[in-house]
């Protein structure tokens, strides 16, 4: 996708995270488009957002091909994707807290690819002795998201700057999920 488009996709995810019932006016000005540029691009506004969310899902799996999670070692690739997840946070967490998604198929089944992929990185990470075996793998991930998005929150407020994320998250993260020596 060029980077003008891109930038788009980015734009529009982001008025839809601050105000999901946004109409295509609000839409349009909030990323700096016109009416006709939206229609032209993704048709209605039940296309856009299908089409943005889809476009959400595929930045989320580039994440995850990005940081290494199937095969790096693992504690690198924690902080592959804990550097690479932030600026995602917020429409992430769109994706999974709106209850109509769930309808459909393509992006329910892309979150729970996702929750998959990331699960199979935890219960890898327990088996190297990286990350606590006594914690429910699917735990740690939705751990991990919840960490991730609190720091944007945080920064969002202004109490700490989006460089401290990475920072802030594995230490939360890493100084309650790591493995102790004697368990």
């Amino acid at each position: 996708m060029d980077p003008e488009r891109e930038q788009l996709f980015q734009r529009v995810a982001n008025v839809l995270t601050a105000n999901p019932g946004a109409s295509t006016g609000e839409i349009a000005v909030a990323a700096e488009v016109s009416r006709a540029t939206l229609h032209r691009v993704f048709g209605t506004r039940e296309d856009l957002v299908g089409t943005v969310y889809g476009w959400l899902l595929e930045q989320c799996d580039l994440i995850l091909d990005r940081s290494g999670i199937e095969s790096g070692p693992v504690l690198e690739s924690f902080e592959r994707l804990v550097g690479a997840s932030y600026p995602l946070a917020q429409s992430y967490w769109l994706l999974i807290a709106k209850p109509e998604l769930e309808n459909v198929p393509e992006i329910r089944d892309g979150i729970e690819k996702l929750d998959a992929r990331l699960e199979a990185f935890f219960i890898r990470g327990q088996k190297e002795g990286v990350f606590r075996p006594d914690l429910p793998s699917r735990w740690l991930v939705y751990s991990l998201g919840a960490q991730v998005m609190s720091a944007w929150y945080l920064v969002d407020e202004g109490f700490a700057g989006a460089r401290e994320v990475p920072r802030l998250v594995r230490a939360v993260v890493l100084d309650g999920v790591r493995a102790r020596a004697g368990e």
